[in-house]
C-alpha cells in the first residue's frame, strides 16, 4: 500500500518575494543611488565652475568629452574585469577610487585645467562601477523579473539625477559657496556605496536555462524582449581568443542584441551631445541661470519616472520594435520641439486659447520657458520608453558570462560615437547658436534610428 502524499505535495509554491524586499536587489539600488547621486552633483558642479570660468559652450563640451573619452578605454577593460573578478569588489574598489580623487581635488583644488583633470580620473573608474552593477543585476533577478528590475533601476537613476542636479549641488554651492564642501559631500556618498555594494552578497556567474533543450536550441524564458523565436547568445562566446572582442561579436552574433545596444548607444550619445548643450541653452534660450534653469527641466524627471512605471509593463507585451519606435519617434519630436520654445510660445500666444503665453513675463518667467517645462515632461517618459526595452533585450538575450563586457561595449560604443559630435555640437552652437545645433540632433537622431530599425 503506497504512502499517502504529504500535505506538501499539495501546498501552493510561496509567491516570490517583491523585488525591493529582495535584499540583493535593494542593496544594488542603494549602491546605484547614492554613487549617482555623487557622481551627477559633481558634474553638475565641474560643468558649472568651467561655464563660469570660460562662458562658451566650446569649452564646456570640451569637459563633456573630458567624460566620455577615458571610457572607451577603462570601459572594454571594465567589462573584462567584471566578467573575471568579483563584482562587488570592482564595484565597491571603483567608488573608493571616485571618493580618492574628491579628497584630492579637496587638497589641491588648482584651476581650470584641475577641472579636466579631474573630469578624466571620474570618467577612468566610473565605468568600473557602472559595467560591474549591470553584470551584477541579471545575475540576482530571474529572466520574468529583468523588466520590472530595470525600470526600478532607471527610476533609481531618475531620482539620484534630481538629488544630484537639482537639489544636491544647487543647495550646497548657494549655501556654502564652495565646491570643497560638494566634493566632500560626494565622496562619503561613494564611501556609502562602496559599502553597499559589498552587502550585496554572492553573485553567481551562470544563469538557470529550461530543462530538455540543448543549449544552441534555447530560446528566451519570457517575452521581455518581445522578439520571438531568437536563441539566446551561447556561452561557449566567452571562449575566442580575443578578448577585448568578446562583447561585440556576441552583440553581432544575435540581431537583437546589436540592435537594443544601437539604441542605447543612439539616446546615450544624444545626452552625451546634450550635456554640452544644455548650459548655454538655459543662458541663451531660455534666458537663466544654470541654477535656476536645472530647477525648470526638472518636469523632465517626473516624466521619467512615470514613463518607468510604464516602460517594465509594455516591454513584456510589446515588440521591442514597436515601442522603440515610438519611444524614439516621440523623443526626437520632443526634442525638436524643445529647439525652438520661444517661437514656438509666440505662435501659439497669437490664437485667442493661448494668448496668456504672450502675457506671461514674471521675474523673466515667461511662455517659452512654461513651454520648455511641459515639453521636458513627455520627453522624460519617451527617455524611459526606449532605454528599458532596449536595455531589458541585453539582460535577457546575453548570457551571465558575457554581461560585463557586453555592458562595457555598448558603453564604448556610446562613447566613441559621441566624442567628436560633442566638441562639433560645443563649436557650432558658439557660431550658429545652440537652438540650430539641437534640431540638427533630433533630425539626425531621427534618421539614425530609422535606418536601425529598418536594418
Amino acid at each position: 500500500m503506497s504512502a499517502s502524499p504529504a500535505w506538501e505535495d499539495f501546498a501552493e509554491a510561496p509567491p516570490p518575494l517583491a523585488l525591493l524586499k529582495q535584499l540583493p536587489f535593494r542593496r544594488l539600488c542603494y549602491s546605484r543611488f547614492f554613487s549617482r547621486v555623487a557622481q551627477n552633483a559633481l558634474n553638475l558642479a565641474l560643468v558649472l565652475l568651467v561655464l563660469d570660468a570660460t562662458g562658451r559652450a566650446f569649452f564646456t563640451s570640451l569637459l563633456v568629452l573630458a567624460l566620455v573619452v577615458p571610457m572607451m578605454v577603462a570601459g572594454v577593460v571594465a567589462g573584462v574585469a567584471a566578467d573575471a573578478i568579483p563584482r562587488r569588489l570592482i564595484a565597491a574598489l571603483g567608488n573608493l577610487a571616485r571618493a580618492a580623487v574628491c579628497f584630492g581635488f579637496i587638497v589641491e583644488p588648482g584651476g581650470t585645467v584641475s577641472l579636466y583633470v579631474v573630469a578624466v580620473m571620474l570618467a577612468v573608474f566610473g565605468p568600473f562601477v557602472s559595467v560591474a552593477e549591470g553584470s551584477i543585476l541579471p545575475s540576482i533577478v530571474t529572466r520574468g523579473e529583468l523588466a520590472r528590475a530595470n525600470a526600478i533601476g532607471q527610476a533609481v537613476g531618475g531620482a539620484a539625477q534630481i538629488v544630484g542636479f537639482a537639489v544636491l549641488t544647487p543647495a550646497v554651492l548657494w549655501l556654502f559657496d564652495q565646491a570643497d564642501v560638494l566634493f566632500g559631500i560626494a565622496a562619503g556618498l561613494f564611501v556609502i556605496s562602496a559599502l553597499q555594494a559589498v552587502r550585496i552578497g554572492p553573485v553567481g556567474r551562470t544563469r538557470e536555462e529550461p530543462e530538455g533543450l540543448p543549449l544552441s536550441e534555447k530560446k528566451t524564458v519570457d517575452q521581455s524582449s518581445g522578439v520571438e523565436g531568437r536563441p539566446v547568445a551561447d556561452p561557449k562566446f566567452d571562449e575566442v581568443p580575443s578578448w577585448w572582442k568578446a562583447g561585440w561579436r556576441a552583440m553581432r552574433r544575435d540581431p537583437a542584441v546589436f540592435k537594443a545596444a544601437v539604441e542605447l548607444t543612439l539616446i546615450t550619445m544624444m545626452f552625451i551631445i546634450l550635456g554640452g548643450l544644455i548650459p548655454t541653452y538655459i543662458r541663451d534660450v531660455l534666458g537663466l541661470s544654470f541654477e535656476i534653469g536645472v530647477l525648470v527641466l526638472t518636469p523632465a524627471a517626473v516624466g521619467l519616472g512615470v514613463g518607468l512605471r510604464v516602460a517594465g509593463l509594455l516591454a513584456l507585451r510589446l515588440p521591442h520594435g514597436l515601442l522603440s519606435s515610438i519611444g524614439f519617434g516621440a523623443f526626437t519630436a520632443l526634442l525638436l520641439g524643445l529647439a525652438f520654445v520661444n517661437e514656438e510660445a509666440s505662435f501659439l500666444g497669437g490664437y485667442g486659447a493661448f494668448a496668456w503665453l504672450n502675457n506671461m513675463n514674471y521675474e523673466n518667467f515667461d511662455g517659452g520657458i512654461l513651454l520648455a517645462m511641459a515639453l521636458v515632461l513627455p520627453l522624460g517618459f519617451s527617455y524611459a520608453i526606449v532605454g528599458v526595452a532596449a536595455q531589458t533585450v541585453l539582460n535577457d538575450r546575453v548570457p551571465l558570462v558575457l554581461q560585463g563586457r557586453v555592458v562595457a561595449t555598448q558603453g564604448v560604443m556610446a562613447a566613441l560615437a559621441a566624442s567628436l559630435p560633442v566638441l562639433g555640437a560645443g563649436a557650432l552652437g558658439d557660431w550658429i547658436g545652440v537652438q540650430p545645433v539641437m534640431a540638427i540632433l533630433a533630425v539626425s537622431i531621427a534618421i539614425a534610428t530609422v535606418i536601425n530599425l529598418r536594418s
